[in-house]
């Protein structure tokens, strides 16, 4: 159990960071890695930039009238996942925080909700004029990308096990793949999945700076 734990969070790192390439390491088999969501949307999507110190529900409602530019082939509702320091940044109601600028003055354009998500987790929906963000916060989303949010659209991307001769190649487990020398015994995880992102103008990377 602890080690299928410790490959969930292999793959979610994967699906969140990998880098696409192609590699044969001299056998003339390639080894081809999907690329995770962020580095992808960071070269092929959209990418914001917003400050923690001025930016307001303006310049957010201008990035997202471009975000969910319907001619994109946008659904209407992003999962964005997000660091606990934009999570914390988006719930403060102090004066001159983000939710006071924007609900304090604009509460017909801006409508905020914490809601449970299916598995008991806490989502912060924030809905505007143009569509719906989804925000959860993404424990991985830390050190040099705390300030990161990266915004989905889900009907524009897909978990893809590799399959070949009808054989699945999603996770599994071998049991006994020690050698014959090992005195004990040893089992493996494996999965060969990647990620399939589609309309990369329908996902964006959103960061926040001082």
């Amino acid at each position: 159990t602890e080690k299928l734990m410790e490959h969930k969070m292999d793959l979610e790192h994967a699906f969140l960071f990998g880098v696409g390439s192609s590699d044969d390491g001299g056998t003339g088999a390639p080894m081809r890695y999907t690329h995770g969501i962020l580095p992808y949307t960071e070269t092929n999507g959209k990418v914001y930039n917003f400050s923690y110190a001025s930016s307001g529900y303006d310049a957010f409602l201008d990035a997202m009238e471009d975000y969910f530019a319907p001619e994109s082939g946008n659904s209407g509702n992003k999962l964005v996942l997000a660091s606990r320091k934009v999570i914390t940044y988006l719930n403060k109601l102090g004066q001159g925080s983000f939710l006071n600028n924007s609900v304090g003055s604009s509460q017909y354009s801006l409508d905020v909700q914490n809601i449970k998500g299916t598995f008991g987790h806490q989502v912060t929906m924030v809905n505007t004029i143009f569509g719906n963000l989804h925000f959860i916060a993404d424990p991985l989303l830390r050190g040099p990308y705390e300030d990161y949010c990266v915004a989905v659209d889900m009907s524009n991307v897909a978990y893809r096990p590799l399959a070949g001769n009808g054989i699945s190649r999603d996770t599994f487990i071998e049991t006994n793949v020690q050698g014959n020398d090992v005195d004990g015994r040893k089992d493996q995880i494996i999965t060969e999945a990647g990620l399939e992102i589609s309309l990369p103008e329908t996902h964006a990377v959103m960061k926040w700076s001082s």
